[in-house]
């Protein structure tokens, strides 16, 4: 169902499933901060829609993501036919009511072929970061909506 939804959103269609604890089926954070990176605007793309800024919720969130690649399947020459990438979406939350945080380690890896092209691979690399930030996105916004932490606004705060 997940891989369904998946590729429905990455073909630019809504989710079919609510987020729980929110109003529209965005998550309410009082600040979103991603890195200013390919895969962080990639990641902004992905979050498009699917939170909203409001001043009276209780948390915001610093996100930090880190992408690995190494070649595998080495023949004898020693060079990869494949490329295996990972990759790590870590989110802080800071609690503005309490001062407490606490954090959420997200992961997403994938190979891709090596071809006889460097243009091909990085593509390729591309390709799959763009899928990957995605993949995060959703399982982010799931994960927030699970915890509740989405929907829990400060009623104290005008």
């Amino acid at each position: 169902v997940l891989l369904v939804a998946l590729l429905l959103s990455a073909c630019g269609f809504s989710p079919i499933y609510k987020i729980d604890g929110t109003r529209d089926g965005s998550v309410s954070l009082a600040a979103l901060a991603l890195p200013d990176t390919d895969n962080g605007r990639l990641l902004a793309q992905a979050l498009n829609g699917r939170w909203q800024a409001d001043e009276r919720a209780l948390f915001d969130m610093r996100i930090a993501l880190d992408e690995a690649a190494r070649d595998s399947q080495l023949n004898e020459a020693g060079v990869g036919a494949r490329i295996e990438l990972s990759y790590r979406l870590r989110a802080e939350l800071h609690n503005r009511q309490d001062g407490t945080r606490r954090s959420i380690e997200l992961r997403h890896a994938a190979n891709v072929a090596r071809s006889g092209s460097g243009a091909d691979d990085l593509a390729q690399k591309r390709n799959q970061a763009r899928l990957a930030m995605q993949v995060l996105a959703e399982q982010l916004v799931m994960r927030l909506s699970r915890e509740g932490i989405g929907g829990q606004i400060d009623e104290a705060r005008p």
